[in-house]
């Protein structure tokens, strides 16, 4: 991870919305991209370098909940495009 991004476990004890929805966001991660191919791989990298630099953003302006609040829009946008690549893949 770029060292800019180093301190992020620093707002944890500040937010703990912000823990919860990164422990959903881990869980995600490390459970539910089975099926992705390289494309989406990109494009949710892509997605996530944008959350982080937003993240970093509110976090040095001590705005917890829109981080929090942008943080939540980021893991709506990846469950959907998780379920519908899963239909693609199950071709449903």
């Amino acid at each position: 991870m770029p060292e800019k991004y180093d301190d992020l476990d620093g707002w944890k004890d500040k937010d703990s919305r912000a823990e919860n929805l990164t422990a959903k966001l881990q869980h995600l991660m490390d459970n539910c991209l089975h099926n992705m191919g390289v494309k989406e791989m990109e494009e949710i990298s892509e997605n996530m370098r944008m959350l982080l630099e937003q993240g970093m953003f509110w976090i040095e302006r001590e705005d917890f909940d829109r981080f929090a609040y942008d943080l939540e829009a980021f893991l709506k946008w990846l469950m959907e495009f998780i379920a519908d690549k899963e239909r693609e893949f199950w071709n449903e």
